[in-house]
């Protein structure tokens, strides 16, 4: 009998299968940043609205008033301005968006000088 050079069957389905594991691993993690940059980016798109709400009821008279909006990227964003005490007006914004079947929220509450 002669000894053979090179790789039996076994061993090239065992490095097959090797390298399909670790190619799956890399795109479930690139699938998983990807939802990951989605999210953040909604969340700033919403903590920035929020701010811009705060700064236009920072310049509106001092009275009550409320509101809602709805962005065309789906960020729902509800205000309130409540009644002025002790010369302070107390200012809410909640601001909603969803990231696939999850609703995340974020609230910034202020008092403005009146």
């Amino acid at each position: 009998m002669r000894t053979r050079r090179g790789f039996t069957l076994v061993e090239v389905l065992l490095a097959v299968i090797l390298i399909d594991v670790g190619l799956l691993a890399l795109v479930a993690g690139s699938a998983v940043l990807v939802r990951q940059t989605n999210a953040l980016r909604l969340r700033n798109a919403a903590l920035r609205a929020a701010m811009n709400r705060l700064e236009q009821l920072g310049v509106a008279p001092c009275a009550p008033a409320a509101g809602a909006s709805t962005s065309a990227n789906g960020i729902r964003e509800d205000w309130s301005v409540g009644a002025p005490g002790n010369r302070m007006l107390d200012v809410r914004d909640s601001v909603s968006f969803a990231v696939g079947a999850a609703t995340h929220s974020v609230v910034l509450r202020t008092q403005l000088p009146c």
